[in-house]
């Protein structure tokens, strides 16, 4: 028998067998500590396997259904602190509990970065009268640097940002680093005996989206850009709905020294209309999800490719669109005194054209709301071409 056929043999041996084992135990569809859905093992005969054309597929599966899968993430990443590692599952073991994406800058393509520059331009111009404004919010390993580890090496959003302000024509960039730097540091004042108070929370220790603070941050930001007042953090009634939530990051690491993060949430809202791809929602929150593994998701109970909010009884007629990715659920509620209609397209899920959209639903406002490392791997901003 050939080396490469013997090979072959043993591969489909052994997946015969991870895929009894999981099949006796039972294959699990969906990960609620990865936020994912499992790969399953697909059907498999040795002329397939001898081919090469299955391998990949049964890899993933075996990854995905071995048996005890977390219970081994959890003493791995044990042992690798134990020896001194800070670089576990493509996450980084921060201070203070703080868990940062190792995302590279060979992880992110510049063309693609350039192109999804260029696209937004081109969505300027589809919006000639209205105003149009990119939000990259900075990587939290460029605001908390003093919490990263030793030697800890993330891709370069300095240069990102200069980068989009060279191309960006037509379209205004905000940029917020300096208001979330000061944030975290300045905002909660000093006590009475003259020390700082603890330093404001702008991003989850455990997740890669901001706070609520953070994104009330996000809010007074655009709103100075687009010359309107904005309201008090404490105005908008922020309530504090659950303390255990452990976000995507830990789920990376499943690290038993985790600290849980808080969700808070803006209660004091305008009443709206809400419809997320065409069903009509009672609420800007789906509550069922803060008992839930991704508690995030409670704002509008996760993303769609289209979200209309026309508030009821507004003392404006504004109206503003939002191409956004998930950074910006937890923003939109903030804004909503402030507009008559409020929309919001996930070109990850929005199916039609976009130049039709805009000239049956014509804004006065245009805002671009990405995390930068999502909006430079994002390979769906063509279809603002569309």
């Amino acid at each position: 028998m050939a080396k490469k056929e013997f090979i072959s043999v043993v591969l489909f041996t052994a997946v015969l067998a991870a895929g009894g084992v999981a099949a006796a135990q039972g294959q699990k569809e969906y990960s609620d500590n990865e936020n994912r859905y499992l790969t399953q093992f697909p059907s498999v005969n040795v002329e397939d396997v001898m081919a090469g054309e299955t391998q990949e597929e049964l890899t993933n599966a075996f990854n995905d259904q071995f048996p005890g899968r977390d219970g081994w993430t959890g003493l791995s990443t044990r042992v690798k602190k134990w020896i001194g590692m800070k670089d576990i599952g493509g996450v980084y073991l921060g201070k203070d509990h703080y868990y940062f994406e190792k995302i590279m800058n060979q992880d992110i393509s510049r063309t693609d970065y350039f192109q999804n520059l260029r696209f937004v331009n081109r969505l300027a111009s589809l919006s000639p009268g209205a105003q149009t404004t990119v939000m990259l919010v900075p990587p939290p390993g460029r605001i908390l640097k003093d919490k990263l580890p030793v030697h800890a090496s993330l891709y370069d959003a300095d240069a990102m940002y200069k980068t989009a302000g060279e191309t960006l024509q037509g379209a205004k960039l905000l940029d917020i680093r300096p208001e979330l730097q000061q944030a975290r540091k300045a905002d909660k004042g000093t006590k009475d005996n003259g020390k700082q108070e603890k330093e404001t929370q702008v991003y989850y220790r455990t997740d890669h989206h901001w706070t609520q603070y953070g994104a009330y941050v996000g809010y007074r930001a655009y709103c100075e850009s687009v010359e309107t007042k904005a309201a008090s953090y404490a105005s908008f009634g922020i309530q504090n709905i659950s303390d255990d939530f452990y976000g995507t990051l830990y789920s990376k690491a499943l690290d038993r020294d985790a600290v849980p993060d808080t969700i808070e949430i803006p209660e004091k809202l305008p009443e709206a209309e809400i419809t997320c791809d065409g069903q009509t929602r009672d609420d800007v929150y789906d509550m069922t999800k803060k008992d839930q593994k991704d508690k995030y998701a409670v704002y509008f109970g996760g993303n769609y490719g289209e979200v209309d909010i026309k508030v009821k009884n507004p003392d404006n007629d504004r109206t503003l669109l939002i191409v956004k990715d998930s950074f910006a659920n937890s923003m939109v509620p903030f804004l909503m005194k402030d507009y008559a209609q409020i929309r919001m397209i996930d070109l990850r899920y929005f199916k039609k054209s976009v130049k039709k959209y805009l000239e049956e639903n014509p804004a006065d406002e245009v805002l671009v709301l990405y995390e930068m490392s999502s909006f430079a791997q994002a390979d769906q901003l063509n279809k603002l071409m569309k």
